[in-house]
């Protein structure tokens, strides 16, 4: 016989990563905190796990994506490229639901009687293995809310370590601006606000309707309280179960990079963090002004700067230039990354763009969900 079988890790070739591994009781244990395990109850009912291929899940609002347009059986919509697996558990108060396919596993916990039409998603947390990343592959999940195929702005941290990205959205049953005020554009506006930036009038109305609010860009509701304190250690500790080198998040806005930066996260771009250090310390000038800002005035400050015309931001809050790296409509992600092996924290990622980089669009529309990262309660 000669030469050399290939030893190739076929599972991996084909999209089987270690993160769609993690099993149900991990996600209940460290991403799903007391007090959302007391809003949904005590589990009542274990149903089977179900391979799902369609777009629609198994109630009203249970869906999923196809952000490659893949046209299967027919060329039909309605399914998805890759099936995913779906774990329903009946709570006393709601249903406790895990997604997973090759790449990616989301948790979902929805309050209220949710295969009558009457349910409320309060929790959605995800754990995405990166290494398709800068490819149209990328997209063919079926659990993405954005797309990750631009080749610059959303190459892999390192083609030798392995990453995974979270994303978190949690909030309180029945505190929706509009359960409290029947204004669906405002709440439009603060669930993405840079949507908004092109129509400087009806910015400037609803920025005002926030400014004096303590919801923050991204909050169309009240956070959970002990979700932000403990889900980034939940995380982690998963992360580090399946023997992943980092831990990435893509922050929506200032209070979540915040966030994120408090529980030990870095900056992966040299560019995106002077742009940061330009928003605190043009933040920093405002408070010595004799302008004192809650964290989610901070955020709102932040967003005011992408008016074009800047004689319409406020006097008070102009920065003179810095602009949010990411809106959660473009390709542009802002990028923070957690070491959590020995040989990741030795690692020096690479800016993103690099000298000889062709620039990237920055066209192209996210679907009008809440964005990945955009964990308000921080």
């Amino acid at each position: 016989m000669m030469g050399k079988f290939n030893d190739a890790n076929y599972p991996e070739l084909l999209g089987v990563t270690r993160v769609c591994q993690i099993s149900d009781t991990d996600v209940w244990q460290h991403l799903v905190s007391p007090m959302t395990r007391g809003l949904l109850g005590e589990i009542v009912e274990v149903r089977p796990a179900r391979v799902i291929e369609s777009l629609e899940g198994l109630f009203p609002g249970d869906h999923v994506a196809n952000l490659n347009d893949h046209r299967l059986f027919g060329g039909q919509l309605a399914f998805v490229r890759f099936p995913y697996v779906t774990s329903f558990y009946r709570t006393e108060n709601g249903a406790f639901i895990v997604k997973r396919d090759g790449v990616k596993f989301e948790v979902f916990c929805w309050f209220g009687e949710v295969e009558k039409g009457r349910g409320e998603m309060i929790l959605k947390a995800g754990l995405r293995d990166r290494r398709f990343d800068g490819t149209k592959r990328a997209n063919d999940s079926a659990l993405l809310d954005y797309p990750y195929d631009d080749p610059v702005l959303h190459r892999p941290l390192s083609p030798e370590l392995s990453s995974v990205e979270l994303s978190i959205y949690a909030f309180m049953p029945g505190s929706r601006i509009t359960d409290v005020i029947s204004d669906l554009e405002y709440e439009r506006f603060v669930t993405q606000p840079y949507t908004f930036k092109n129509k400087p009038d009806e910015f400037l109305r609803y920025f005002n309707m926030a400014w004096a609010s303590k919801r923050a860009p991204g909050q169309q509701a009240a956070p959970i309280p002990d979700v932000a304190p403990l889900v980034l250690r939940g995380f982690q500790k998963i992360a580090e179960q399946q023997g992943y080198d980092f831990c990435e998040m893509a922050p929506s806005h200032y209070h979540v990079a915040r966030w994120g930066l408090g529980g030990g996260y870095l900056f992966r771009d040299p560019e995106q963090e002077a742009t940061f250090t330009a928003f605190s310390e043009g933040l920093e000038r405002i408070r010595a002004k004799g302008l004192p800002l809650t964290r989610s005035q901070q955020s709102w400050a932040c967003v005011v700067q992408s008016l074009e015309s800047q004689s319409r931001i406020p006097a008070d809050l102009r920065l003179n230039g810095p602009q949010w790296p990411q809106d959660n409509i473009g390709p542009k992600v802002l990028w923070l990354y957690k070491p959590l092996t020995e040989r990741a924290r030795a690692f020096k990622p690479d800016p993103l763009r690099q000298p000889d980089a062709a620039s990237s669009s920055d066209a192209g529309a996210a679907p009008e969900l809440p964005a990945e990262g955009a964990q308000p309660a921080a």
